[in-house]
């Protein structure tokens, strides 16, 4: 048992190393993930939902188009649509059973606030709760919320430099239940995480709409 009992420690104190580490040196990267200081600063439609959030990130990137040709990829997102953008093959992992677009789909291109929007398949199977589309503001806002209360938002934001270019930026927030062990998972293992596939999908949507033709029309 002494081999067992040394794995064991040898794991708690790899676990208690990467989280430190995780904490003093990667964190603030990963929550601000290409943002500039004013964007993370900046109040975004939708922030007053969660008032008390013991989470935020900021996450953004530069897309060489104007907000009108990046609208449409973001207006068509959701699981029975067009997907999120983002990395599918580690989604799908978990059942979600996601596809992703590569074109701009006409039928798609009406979102509506109050619309439902199920986290993904696996997730509608187990009855879990979905989103709900808080905020729609054309060229400018989207914005998902928790089904259930006002605990959770992720949006999406397009913000226009010049002619030519834009800064898209998603932001979560979300108030988690206020247990120890659930803040430490959200905290360690699950922050990181949602950051990684937020970047995904804003990538996802520059890759798209930079290959996509001026001023799309539907």
């Amino acid at each position: 048992m002494k081999w067992f009992n040394k794995i064991v420690k040898g794991l708690a104190l790899s676990i208690a190393c990467i989280s430190l580490l995780y904490l003093i040196y990667f964190r603030f990267f990963f929550m601000h993930w290409g943002a500039t200081v004013s964007e993370t600063k900046k109040v975004y439609a939708g922030d007053s939902i969660v008032e008390f959030p013991d989470y935020t990130n900021t996450i953004a990137v530069t897309i060489k188009k104007p907000p009108r040709d990046i609208w449409p990829w973001v207006a068509q997102m959701g699981v029975n649509k067009a997907g999120f953008y983002s990395y599918t093959w580690l989604e799908n992992i978990f059942g979600c059973n996601l596809h992703n677009a590569d074109k701009i789909h006409a039928e798609w291109q009406n979102p509506a606030a109050g619309d439902y929007e199920p986290v993904c398949e696996q997730a509608e199977k187990n009855k879990m709760p979905g989103w709900r589309i808080s905020t729609i503001i054309q060229n400018r806002a989207f914005i998902y919320k928790s089904s259930v209360d006002s605990s959770w938002t992720m949006g999406f934001y397009i913000d226009s430099i010049d002619e030519k270019r834009s800064r898209l930026i998603t932001r979560m927030r979300y108030t988690s239940s206020g247990k120890f062990w659930d803040r430490f998972i959200d905290k360690i293992w699950l922050e990181w995480a949602h950051c990684i596939m937020q970047k995904g999908s804003i990538n996802g949507i520059k890759k798209r709409a930079e290959k996509a033709p001026s001023a799309v029309a539907l």
